[in-house]
């Protein structure tokens, strides 16, 4: 029975990555209701966007979510990029 556990859990985890689209810098797009392959134009976007504008090293992580969020792509803390909040 714990085999089976691991099993599911092992496919539970290999099925969110069909789902999710992740940037160079370790950010996560999508999930179950919102694929994150739906957002590849977006990706190739601000991977230009950031070779173009050359942002320091250590800001990068959060430049790519910022300039997603600019194009359309849902994240979680939309607020850290000047999001309007309710």
């Amino acid at each position: 029975m714990n085999s089976l556990r691991v099993l599911v859990v092992l496919l539970a985890t290999a099925s969110c990555s069909l789902v999710q689209l992740t940037d160079p810098y370790g950010n996560v797009y999508g999930g179950w209701y919102d694929h994150g392959q739906n957002y590849r134009w977006q990706l190739a976007t601000c991977e230009q966007e950031i070779v173009e504008r050359n942002p320091p090293n250590a800001a990068r992580k959060q430049y790519m979510r910022c300039c997603m969020w600019r194009h359309g792509v849902p994240i979680d803390d939309a607020a850290a990029c000047g999001a309007a909040t309710g």
